[in-house]
């Protein structure tokens, strides 16, 4: 995946008195982020080249998966960051991976997807998309769907690898970040956004085209990459570059257009959604679009937002992971990702017990 660092940033580019359900006020004497352990993944440094990590690691049962640019994938403890395994694909690795079955998936810069045994690395198949792979395949009733570069959406048989259907938009490739979101199931249907502007729904069984809808306008750089939600009938999708909306999926019209947009994928907590602003602002607001709790953070975009342990948790491009009490809205603990342009550019993912967050200086770091 090779991005130009001014591409990164063209990305990036009052508290409310209202009772919020299930939010309990964080121990104020707890520290938020402690590194259980990290890792340094970096290429080996060649004169001139910066290499900007924009992959995400997983998290499945105990272990924690995280490809890297020079093409290994690795499989480590949750717990102690030893490695478990580890396997040299042979193409840079930026999608994060995909588990099924006690199977993991990913694919790289190749075009090539591999699917391993998710314990002993075993390798079940690998298949030639023909396309870069830089998202999150989905898994869904035996099948895959994996977001190609080019406005591909490619489908395969979970078990042998075999591509059911292809998708393709043509979309210049002039006018676009390339960035690539994580297609969304809802019934039978693929509810997913293109680089020209739109969001869409493909048949699941066929990969047809079932209805379109333009939520971002301009020349270029629409790109509705930000990764959909489904809450209350209604899906949540948008753009860094417009305001968010909310789409009934049959039809695909709008039925309520946002305020706010989001550099970051939003996130659902208790039926709210958590933004993070491309003003280093961090909103929580309603699913009918009432602005619960706003606060601005950092001087520059929020990249990245998660829920854990009760908290916000806010990456900034300003090198800076936050957490944040959701009720006063303040700061209540920073973590530096030490180098002055470091950030995160993909999730922060978490389950009840860590978070793990990639950098784009590609450290690998295991919060508990």
């Amino acid at each position: 995946m090779k991005w130009s660092l001014l591409g990164l940033i063209l990305i990036a580019a009052c508290s409310s008195k209202v009772k919020l359900p299930k939010l309990d006020s964080p121990q104020r004497d707890v520290k938020v982020l402690n590194v259980a352990w990290n890792k340094n993944l970096d290429l080996e440094y060649r004169s001139g080249n910066l290499p900007i990590g924009l992959g995400a690691p997983r998290i499945y049962e105990d272990m924690v998966y995280m490809g890297t640019l020079d093409g290994v994938m690795n499989a480590f403890d949750l717990e102690s960051g030893r490695q478990i395994w580890t396997e040299e694909e042979g193409t840079p690795l930026g999608a994060p991976v995909v588990y099924f079955n006690d199977h993991v998936g990913y694919g790289g810069e190749s075009g090539r997807f591999f699917v391993r045994h998710y314990l002993t690395g075993k390798l079940k198949y690998a298949v030639d998309l023909g396309s870069p792979i830089e998202s999150a395949p989905v898994f869904h009733n035996g099948r895959l769907l994996i977001y190609l570069r080019g406005h591909q959406i490619a489908q395969l048989d979970a078990e042998t690898g075999k591509v059911i259907w292809v998708y393709k938009r043509a979309i210049p490739i002039t006018t676009t970040l390339q960035r690539t979101s994580k297609p969304l199931m809802v019934g039978n249907k693929i509810i997913i956004g293109f680089a020209d502007g739109f969001a869409a729904a493909l048949s699941f069984e066929e990969g047809l085209l079932l209805w379109e809808t333009r939520i971002a306008s301009g020349a270029k750089f629409v790109d509705v990459d930000l990764n959909p939600l489904f809450s209350k009938g209604m899906v949540i999708i948008g753009s860094p570059s417009a305001n968010l909306v909310a789409m009934n999926p049959d039809s695909g019209s709008v039925a309520q257009s946002y305020t706010l947009s989001s550099a970051a994928h939003p996130v659902l907590v208790n039926e709210q959604v958590l933004l993070g602003t491309n003003d280093g602002e961090v909103v929580l607001m309603s699913l009918s679009g009432e602005i619960l709790k706003r606060e601005k953070i950092s001087n520059l975009a929020i990249s990245a937002i998660a829920w854990w342990k009760g908290h916000i948790i806010a990456a900034g491009l300003d090198k800076n992971i936050y957490a944040i009490d959701p009720l006063e809205m303040n700061i209540v603990d920073k973590f530096s990702l030490g180098h002055a342009f470091s950030a995160v550019y993909s999730d922060l993912v978490v389950n009840d017990s860590y978070m793990a967050v990639y950098s784009s200086r590609n450290r690998l770091y295991i919060f508990k």
